[in-house]
């Protein structure tokens, strides 16, 4: 798909670049996604911490090595994977594992061993590492060297946990050689107060000959286990036996295939499944647990009596929660020791004062003392970053989570307050939300009994991409202009607010200029870029203006101006195949992308293509793509919203297909075709009006489908297409009965598409057929075609069936489907038309667009409104210029005619209809209507 990948995938646009200069800014992520060129450095233990050649214990029965397998082998094959755990005071967890180096290329990962414990309060033991070469057995137990190394991944994120690697490093080890590696880690964190926790891994990226598990507990005890992946579920369950006052669970499975891992996926898939066991009982027990470490009663030092008071003097709980907020992440660093039981339990809030640093949890803590102290209620709330969902997967177990926030509540709602972060500003419910979608547990011991999902009710506000361009180009050939805003809101406002801090204008000019320079080679900035950062809103605006060398390329006869919706970049990534297994990641979600693109041609060209909208909806995004050409305006307006940070395998090769649809309707161009230019305009070849203009492309038009159609190559949808095309064009250059002809065949070559009965309504509404092209309309509707374009034209056609209450509504549904402002004020237009017509007041959403001064048509919408005159409005169209005027004109002249109508002046109106009719723009829906106002009228159209 090399074709889709430029647009799909994530690529450094201008702005990405911004928000790429506030890394490092926001709270560490897991150690996990640390860079793995963090520096080792090689460390001592204590005699108490580690010990080699010590027996196995009793309790183990280690399975034999098995005999090798037959047939072909892959580079490394895991021979034996045998763990055994037992449930007691100190636990242990002693894992038995042989692996077979095949290749070359394998030797390494045999020949150095490396085992993680945290020597705090875990002892490594050493029973046996040796070699199997054939018959022979090379025993380096007491002989191999043992380095302790610690790679601390997030220190230089302000993250210390105390993980040791144990590194065996064994000489002399050939292909076919298979390493036996057997040794205990004994011991637990204490802060689980005793509780089992454990999870052991199943599946393997390499073929397992021999996989076993084995549990031992006393029987008073009880633990619960589970089978935790996302690939086939597992149906193993354990031989249970008992003896002696313990229970054993064995898990066993033979000659396993390695599981193959595909990219892009989703943040907490586990591809390869693992054995879950807990002790708690529920998510209420985990609960109560971690109440313990966030006491209610801790106290508040002498220290933060000024903040508290300042804060107390702030109008509304939301403002002092706010300041709160902002004031714990500025002025406590974040910095974690996270050694023992302070790997759970937080310092107390005056540690964290005098240090003025803290993690998560220390953070969270002191803010939900403070949130308390102001009378705010508010709780510590346990999540993962690493696997915002992976909580809601797995059973009750504090081993869970990775990350501590601040759940407050006020005035009904709950807001989820991340200490950690930087750059946040303004009102709760405008903040970013790094937790959207996250199974969180919140710790409530009177209330909690299940986990909780983070949703903010004001998505599309907080995770909101707006980018508006607009081009104008004042002569073919020569340099043109390019207007840029972009809006940030949000988490995207925090990182650019971080980022924009960090450099001047200068670096800033150049960061704009980087991903433009790309699609416009010796693109400029033109004077300064404006910055609007709106602290109350946390949204973060910039505004641009550039200069575009040969901004339109002459190409095949027609010229030809290419955009880009950067703000789509990163949203979608397309991966190699969508034949999967695994869900597909949407690393855009969640988020709401609006992106618009103006394009003003040279004065000398002329077209009308009215508003077509292409609607998407799958199991990844909903996506409406609309465009339109007016006079010599053309735009193009996509709206994108993610549904899910992840789209199930049976779904991607739908999503990916609709993907490919979007990009092609936003097509990435906008074209002027030769016949589209007047009076010279294109190299000296040129026509003389709009009106000529538009006739000799629907001939062309017809013209080129004959042919298509003549050849005999086309059938089925391709066929429908071309006589649909064929259609159009007949019925705009005043041929109905052919129309409706070439309409009818259409249906019948491919009668499950929508797009032909919208294509045999349009010939139906041409007819005059209006009860018939509401039902055509109905039908397209029906059949998935675009609802903002059925709706508006059956809109049409009940209008003058003289059904204007269903007119009425059809309009509106137009106009909240229709994704472009100013397409949406059409269907307000003939909304206020029809609601007139049926004799009903203007709602409020009406008359809010019934603007005098506005936009067109808003003064149309103005004039059914009673808010401005005929005479006004004439005047409002005699101000346009060139085919805008000419347009609004063919437009105008049927408004006014209509209010006429409304206001009985039946003589007035059938000369304004014949004034629309006179001005022969015969694609536009008003040309046609006012025919038929004319002949209902007694007058010749």
């Amino acid at each position: 798909m090399p074709s889709i990948r430029p647009f799909l995938r994530c690529a450094a646009g201008a702005i990405a670049l911004l928000l790429a200069l506030h890394a490092g800014a926001q709270a560490p992520a897991s150690p996990a996604s640390a860079p793995a060129e963090t520096p080792l450095k090689e460390v001592s233990v204590t005699a108490a911490s580690f010990a080699r050649g010590l027996p196995v214990p009793a309790w183990a029965d280690l399975l034999p090595l098995p005999a090798q397998p037959s047939g072909p082998r892959r580079a490394l094959t895991l021979r034996l994977d045998d763990t055994h755990l037992m449930v007691a005071e100190t636990p242990v967890t002693l894992v038995n594992i042989a692996q077979q180096a095949n290749d070359a290329s394998v030797l390494g990962q045999i020949g150095q061993a490396s085992i993680q414990f945290i020597p705090q309060y875990q002892r490594l033991v050493l029973h046996k590492v040796a070699l199997q070469r054939g018959d022979q057995l090379i025993d380096h137990t007491a002989t191999a060297p043992v380095r302790f190394l610690q790679r601390e991944a997030g220190l230089e994120q302000g993250i210390y946990s105390g993980v040791i690697t144990a590194s065996l490093l064994l000489p002399d080890v050939r292909v076919g050689d298979t390493l036996l590696l057997q040794y205990s880690i004994e011991g637990a964190n204490p802060i689980f107060g005793g509780r089992y926790a454990q999870g052991v891994p199943w599946q393997r990226t390499v073929p397992v000959q021999t996989r076993r598990v084995t549990l031992n507990l006393p029987e008073a005890r009880t633990v619960q286990w589970k089978w935790i992946g996302d690939g086939a579920v597992s149906t193993i369950a354990p031989e249970i036996t008992t003896r002696g006052g313990m229970r054993r669970l064995r898990f066993e499975e033979r000659e396993m295939a390695g599981v193959e891992l595909e990219p892009l996926l989703p943040r907490g898939t586990v591809p390869l499944r693992w054995l879950q066991f807990s002790e708690f009982a529920d998510w209420a027990e985990v609960a109560r647990w971690a109440d313990g470490l966030f006491a209610t009663d801790a106290v508040l030092p002498p220290e933060l009596t000024p903040l508290l008071q300042r804060l107390q003097r702030l109008p509304s709980r939301a403002d002092q929660a706010s300041q709160a907020l902002q004031w714990v992440q500025s002025e406590i660093r974040y910095y974690s020791v996270s050694l023992g039981e302070s790997s759970h339990r937080p310092h107390t809030p005056a540690e964290v004062l005098r240090n003025r640093y803290g993690d998560c949890k220390d953070k969270s803590f002191l803010l939900m003392r403070v949130l308390q102290s102001l009378g705010i209620p508010a709780r510590a709330v346990l999540a993962s970053l690493g696997a915002p969902q992976g909580p809601s997967k797995v059973l009750a177990s504090a081993t869970a989570f990775d990350h501590v926030v601040v759940q407050a509540r006020l005035d009904g709602r709950d807001y989820y307050l991340d200490p950690t972060r930087l750059g946040q500003r303004g009102a709760l419910d405008r903040m970013g939300q790094g937790l959207e979608e996250a199974s969180v547990l919140v710790i409530d011991p009177r209330e909690t009994t299940a986990l909780s999902t983070v949703r903010s009710p004001n998505r599309r506000d907080i995770f909101r991409s707006e980018l508006t361009e607009r081009f104008k180009l004042d002569a073919f050939g020569e340099d043109g202009e390019l207007e840029m805003q972009q809006q940030f809101n949000g988490l995207a406002a925090e990182s650019l607010r971080l980022g924009l801090a960090r450099v001047d204008a200068q670096r800033m000019q150049r960061v704009l200029l980087t991903g433009l320079e790309r699609r416009y080679p010796g693109i400029t900035i033109v004077g300064t870029p404006e910055l609007r950062d709106e602290p109350e809103q946390n949204r973060v605006t910039i505004l641009a203006r550039f200069k575009v060398p040969k901004l339109a390329t002459a190409t095949d006869g027609n010229w030809v101006m290419r955009f880009l919706p950067a703000n789509m970049q990163g949203t979608i990534a397309a991966p190699p195949s969508t034949t999967r297994n695994f869900p597909l990641a949407l690393p855009g979600f969640p988020l709401t992308v609006l992106y618009s693109a103006e394009m003003q041609w040279p004065a000398s060209v002329g077209a009308i293509v009215e508003p077509t909208t292409l609607r998407l909806s799958n199991a990844g995004f909903n996506a409406d793509v609309t465009r339109s050409f007016r006079g010599n305006v053309a735009r193009a307006h996509l709206r994108f919203e993610t549904s899910s940070p992840a789209v199930p395998a049976k779904d991607v090769p739908a999503m990916m297909t609709d993907a490919r649809a979007m990009e092609s309707a936003i097509g990435g161009a906008m074209v002027v075709a030769r016949n589209q230019v007047k009076d010279g305009g294109f190299l000296g070849i040129g026509r003389k009006t709009l009106q000529d203009n538009l006739r000799t492309r629907a001939q062309a038009s017809i013209e080129r489908s004959s042919k298509a159609i003549a050849g005999g190559q086309l059938g089925g949808e391709d066929l429908a297409q071309a006589l649909c095309l064929r259609a159009d064009a007949q019925a705009e250059l005043g041929q109905p009965a052919e129309a409706y002809k070439d309409a009818q065949e259409a249906v019948r070559q491919a009668p499950a598409a929508g797009a032909v009965w919208f294509c045999q309504g349009n010939a139906n509404w041409a007819r005059g057929e209006f009860a018939a092209a509401a039902t055509d309309y109905g039908k397209a509707l029906a059949l998935g075609h675009s609802a903002a374009d059925a709706y508006y034209r059956r809109g049409h056609a009940r209008f003058f069936e003289g059904r204007f209450d269903a007119a009425a509504q059809d309009f509106a549904k137009a106009a909240t489907d229709r994704a472009d402002a100013n397409d949406q004020a059409y269907a307000r237009l003939w909304q206020a038309l029809s609601l007139q017509r049926a004799g009903q007041a203007l709602p409020a959403s009406l008359a809010a667009v019934a603007d005098p001064t506005g936009a067109w048509p808003r003064p149309a919408i103005a004039l059914v409104a009673d808010r401005l005159g005929p005479e006004q409005l004439l005047e409002v169209m005699a101000r346009k210029d060139g085919d805008d005027r000419e347009l609004a004109l063919a437009e105008g002249w049927f408004y006014i005619g209509e209010a006429q109508l409304g206001s009985n002046q039946p003589d007035k109106a059938r000369e304004s209809f014949a004034k629309a009719r006179a001005q022969g723009i015969t694609r536009a829906v008003e040309h046609a209507a006012a025919g038929f106002e004319l002949e209902r009228l007694g007058a010749k159209p």
